[in-house]
């Protein structure tokens, strides 16, 4: 195929990549293939060896945390090892360690604004803003203080870039006095969405020249975007958002380029992912409900600063998929295994698993482009193992 092609300004200053990926989840397989009994500790770090290159290859990557940090033995449950999380109850409270591995993956910021923010309590929002800042990672999305920033703006490679995290799905409800907690659009609340939309005005009006939206909406599963999805996206297009990164569904959705007039009467465009599916969970693809939960995208946004401000050129996309063997469960990005066969064939037998594996690798293959274009008339090319997708028209 041809290389791709992206615009060139004479008067570029600087680009910039910026990377969002699909939820991030640790339940106890992961655990018990991370668990060393001889040290009582924990290493992630295998889960992400075949990714982390494309996540460094960033300049800013951020994921959203679905779960807590509330330390050994201070969740709501707890297993043998100090910690729990499985597929019955849904409750997440992780080794702290998972922190510091996805520091050295690549990772720079954490988002916590899901439906999984308390689950160890209000003390457990707390010690995992800790254990994710003292990892050396930022974070945003729930909160210790009511005098907290709501949202972030950090100097990316030159740009001032705002971040800001909301969840409209929470399993647990907050008191009035605590609120300030979690950053909550409250089921598409209309006074939330209009603090929402105020919080990233106010980012642009303290310097931030480019706005990374994390959102946590959507329905569980659903692949389709709804009218009420779009209607928010472009409302927060329209007050100065430039990237949304969904997720909560758990599956992939298409993504949108929306071109909106700004409330200064200017047009801007801005690039929605609905949803980039799972990232790293134990969501396994079961025929019984084809549910592709073991496919993702790890989706990154390529902008340029010039005279004329921060403009997007273009987005790159690598399709991810989570495999599992007896010693650790591993993001794989799908177009590497599929055209460079070679290094991955320790990794795949013979047997009925493996086989199964790489069917499932060759449907994301086949699939996760196809559906993140969807049936809009954007055109990508293919190198390197990603996929290039012009936003020209």
């Amino acid at each position: 195929m041809c290389p791709a092609v992206y615009r060139i300004l004479d008067h570029m200053e600087q680009e910039v990549k910026i990377t969002g990926t699909g939820d991030i989840m640790f339940y106890d397989y992961q655990m018990e293939r991370a668990y060393n009994s001889t040290t009582d500790s924990f290493d992630f770090s295998p889960s992400f060896q075949y990714i982390s290159k494309y996540l460094k290859d960033s300049d800013y990557t951020l994921g959203n945390l679905e779960g807590t940090m509330a330390g050994n033995d201070k969740g709501a449950s707890a297993n043998d090892y100090g910690y729990w999380a499985d597929i019955h109850s849904l409750n997440f409270n992780i080794p702290e360690a998972a922190a510091g591995n996805l520091k050295d993956a690549g990772f720079d910021m954490l988002t916590t604004a899901n439906n999984h923010v308390l689950d160890s309590g209000i003390e457990g929002v707390a010690s995992t803003i800790d254990f994710i800042t003292g990892a050396g990672l930022d974070q945003t999305g729930s909160f210790k203080s009511e005098s907290d920033p709501k949202y972030l703006i950090r100097d990316v490679n030159g740009i001032n870039t705002g971040f800001i995290a909301y969840t409209n799905v929470m399993n647990e409800t907050l008191d009035d006095s605590d609120s300030y907690i979690v950053n909550d659009l409250d089921d598409y609340s209309e006074e939330q969405i209009s603090l929402m939309c105020s919080q990233i005005q106010q980012m642009r009006q303290e310097g931030a020249e480019f706005v990374v939206v994390s959102l946590h909406f959507g329905e569980r599963y659903v692949s389709t975007v709804s009218d009420e999805e779009r209607t928010l996206a472009r409302q927060l297009v329209e007050a100065g958002a430039d990237v949304i990164f969904g997720s909560y569904p758990h599956v992939l959705k298409p993504m949108e380029v929306i071109t909106a007039q700004g409330e200064d009467g200017t047009s801007r465009t801005g690039v929605v992912f609905y949803s980039l599916g799972n990232f790293l969970s134990s969501m396994q693809y079961q025929s019984s409900n084809a549910y592709p939960r073991d496919l993702g995208a790890v989706a990154s946004v390529l902008i340029s600063k010039g005279s004329d401000g921060v403009q997007i050129d273009g987005v790159e996309i690598v399709p991810t998929y989570v495999d599992w063997t007896e010693e650790d469960i591993a993001v794989l990005p799908i177009c590497e295994v599929v055209d460079n066969p070679t290094a991955y064939e320790d990794r795949f037998g013979d047997d009925a698993s493996s086989q199964l594996d790489q069917k499932r690798i060759q449907t994301g293959y086949e699939s996760v482009i196809q559906t993140i274009i969807g049936d809009s008339d954007l055109t990508y090319t293919y190198s390197d193992y990603k996929y290039q997708i012009s936003l020209e028209k």
